[in-house]
């Protein structure tokens, strides 16, 4: 190890906060009754050895089991047994099984690997994900729940804003046609009192006419009549 990397260490390790911190964790380690049996092998390390047997990762129960159990099967204490038979019951216990499956299927219940971890252990501690050692964070296991969470609600604001835009737009149409019909039944009644209107002029015109017409025929007849007796006259005296 070179000089400066072990006077880092040397200063980190006579540091107060750091022995302060240590303190805490080695406390809150002996509150932990569930022991592992990886040693100094870290809890990736053993699901990177399983992925190369089996070509395939490990999923938490199973990765669980294996930094649980020895060769025999059984785990490092009996804290740490009864977990793994928590877990196995409430995978393999068959009236829990044929119930979980009958509800899965009907769609009333869905339950993972996940919810059974946290069945048996309770909640997760913040910044930490049951089953898979130090290092490994809810965010670098399934990635940032609040950028998904964030992304849905821009996505849900983004389609609500376009439906009120479209409903906005909808609603513009709406009016305009009834702008457009009212318009157009105020020009066509227009038209139909202007249509009255020449009528009635028609029939006013018409009627004057009428009455001129009786009134010269009226006239015509009266001069025919004086006219007739004043010819007889005229035409006894020439003979």
């Amino acid at each position: 190890m070179a000089d400066d990397d072990w006077n880092y260490l040397v200063n980190l390790w006579s540091n107060k906060d750091w022995k302060k911190m240590c303190d805490k964790n080695k406390y809150s380690r002996s509150k932990n009754f569930i022991i592992h049996i990886t040693g100094s092998k870290s809890f990736q390390q053993r699901s990177e050895e399983e992925r190369e047997k089996t070509r395939e990762d490990p999923s938490r129960l199973q990765l669980f089991e294996i930094t649980h159990t020895r060769s025999n099967g059984q785990a490092a204490n009996e804290t740490t047994q009864e977990a793994l038979y928590k877990i196995i019951n409430a995978l393999l216990m068959p009236m829990k099984f044929k119930r979980l499956t009958t509800e899965v299927a009907e769609g009333s219940l869905q339950m993972s690997d996940d919810e059974m971890f946290v069945e048996v252990f309770g909640p997760k501690h913040h910044g930490r994900v049951h089953g898979y050692g130090d290092g490994i964070s809810p965010t670098k296991l399934w990635g940032s729940f609040s950028f998904t969470i964030r992304d849905l609600q821009m996505q849900l604001n983004e389609s609500e804003e376009r439906s009120k835009e479209n409903d906005a737009n909808l609603l513009r149409q709406l009016k305009e046609c009834e702008e457009r019909s009212k318009e157009n039944d105020a020009n066509l009644l227009r038209k139909l009192k202007e249509s009255e209107e020449h009528r009635k002029e028609s029939d006013a015109n018409v009627q004057i006419l009428k009455t001129q017409v009786n009134r010269v025929e009226s006239l015509l007849s009266q001069v025919l009549k004086n006219m007739v007796p004043f010819e007889l006259a005229q035409y006894d005296c020439s003979s």
